[in-house]
């Protein structure tokens, strides 16, 4: 049993490759080693170096490891196979190059201009399953890499009984879940009661918190999500309305062996905040003896 503790970019308030309210990626890195993890996500495809020499320098000097990269795109679109496959061309070399072996799959919010447009048709779902499975086997024949799915607010794959349909429309030697409490939690569903029901299928684990005042204040006004996640929906491990003692008590009975990842989407925030928020998510896992 290991539980290798691991943060992200997305932690410090970082959603683009480049935008002058995110933290550096120099100054990401240092505050990722002081505050206590060994392990980073990616980010997004640009943020930090793209060259897998100067990446794995920038990585080992701080005595960190990268656990997995998130992609971001368009999956219900006509052509989403084709331009994905041109996407992580580049990314699958850098994730060899430094050993990593997982890539994290997730639909984009964008695509979707209302909520009622995210709600996938029989014809694009289909579509979207043979992306996902196709993506899948190609990275994992071509690469040794596997594929996690990360279900998304926003996106196509957002509430329980998608993802559940996503689970039975996929091979589960080739899809795996990347698991974000937070986000399964906000669609108003039991995410502790999910993990252990789906465990097997989940290999990686997204640590994130819901502040219940204000999502039920923002559900109650109908605010989009967007708003509500700038607004500080996601919060401290320790002070929302998840526990994640419970979360670790059962993860510990299977003998899991494995990433847990910590976020807290805070785009935009001041460069002072993450370091603090930081160090006190690791000093919970502390509690909880990871």
């Amino acid at each position: 049993m290991t539980f290798r503790t691991a943060t992200a970019p997305d932690a410090w308030g970082v959603w683009y490759a480049s935008d002058p309210k995110q933290t550096p990626w120099e100054r990401y890195l240092d505050e990722v080693a002081a505050s206590g993890y060994d392990w980073t996500e990616l980010g997004p495809w640009g943020y930090l170096p793209t060259d897998p020499v100067q990446l794995q320098d920038a990585l080992s000097s701080r005595c960190l490891g990268l656990c997995g990269a998130a992609v971001v795109h368009s999956l219900s679109a006509p052509d989403a196979l084709a331009t994905l496959r041109e996407r992580l061309r580049p990314l699958c070399r850098n994730l060899v190059a430094t050993g990593t072996p997982w890539l994290l799959l997730m639909d984009d919010s964008d695509a979707y201009l209302t909520p009622q447009a995210r709600i996938a048709t029989s014809g694009v779902w289909g579509r979207m399953m043979h992306v996902i499975t196709t993506i899948a086997q190609e990275i994992r024949q071509e690469h040794g890499l596997r594929l996690l799915f990360h279900p998304h607010v926003g996106t196509a794959i957002e509430t329980e009984a998608e993802i559940l349909r996503l689970l039975n429309d996929t091979p589960a030697d080739q899809v795996e879940l990347c698991f974000d409490f937070g986000h399964h939690a906000y669609t108003g569903a039991d995410a502790l009661a999910f993990m252990r029901q789906h465990a097997s299928r989940i290999p990686y684990y997204h640590f994130k918190n819901l502040d219940g005042d204000i999502h039920a204040k923002a559900m109650a006004a109908g605010t989009p999500f967007m708003d509500v996640f700038q607004n500080g929906v996601m919060c401290e491990l320790d002070k929302g309305v998840l526990d994640f003692g419970e979360v670790v008590d059962f993860l510990r009975e299977r003998n899991f062996d494995g990433f847990i990842v910590v976020e807290q989407d805070m785009y935009p925030c001041a460069p002072d905040k993450p370091l603090p928020i930081a160090r006190h998510n690791r000093n919970v896992l502390k509690r909880l003896g990871l």
